[in-house]
């Protein structure tokens, strides 16, 4: 896979997501990160809706397993 050229606000917005998610599931939060945004228009506010619908989906999914 190919990197993800982002800007320094499309990553930032990458790193306030990552914050929500549990720290052993990032790399699965950045791989299912760029499976979502590859082949999209990249700005801000795409990267900031996508990157936090991903980790909000990873942290359910772990909370639920966890219970």
């Amino acid at each position: 896979m190919s990197p993800i050229a982002l800007t320094d606000s499309e990553l930032h917005e990458v790193r306030q997501a990552a914050q929500m998610v549990p720290y052993d599931l990032r790399r699965v939060f950045l791989e299912r990160l760029a499976l979502e945004l590859r082949g999209k228009d990249l700005g801000a506010g795409l990267v900031h809706r996508i990157a936090f619908e991903v980790a909000r989906t990873i942290t359910w999914d772990a909370e639920r397993a966890a219970s």
